[in-house]
């Protein structure tokens, strides 16, 4: 708790194969104590955590238990076996530098009608309009 940020240890690994990160992990934070002064480090303070974070903030307080896992990036081993350097030569449906699927043309212009089914109102600010 009273640590400097740097010191800290987290409960982190990962997979490595040949500099390529193939899959990432850890055991996340279950104290709220911690995750307050966590929090504090971005500049939140007690009151905004609970505010922003309530559903986490309570269950934490109730004693969660530790929690972790490991995400393999199967994407990333199949470039490796592939002999590709960009993972975008291998996924099926990339999208662009500008997040666009040029595939699906997504994404795509929602027609006033759409937003009206679901009662969505888009308000520009005035310099934009």
């Amino acid at each position: 708790k009273n640590q400097k940020p740097l010191d800290i240890l987290a409960y982190q690994y990962d997979l490595v194969c040949n500099g390529v990160e193939l899959s990432s992990g850890a055991i996340r934070n279950h104290d709220p104590e911690i995750m307050i002064e966590a929090f504090k480090l971005v500049g939140l303070g007690e009151d905004d955590v609970k505010a922003k974070f309530p559903a986490m903030y309570n269950a934490f307080t109730y004693g969660a238990p530790p929690h972790g896992g490991i995400a393999p990036g199967v994407d990333r081993m199949v470039m490796l076996i592939a002999g590709e350097e960009s993972i975008r030569e291998i996924i099926p449906f990339p999208m662009n530098k500008n997040a666009q699927d040029i595939m699906m043309d997504a994404p795509a212009t929602v027609e006033q009608k759409q937003l009206d089914e679901v009662h969505i109102a888009i308000v520009m600010p005035e310099e934009d309009k």
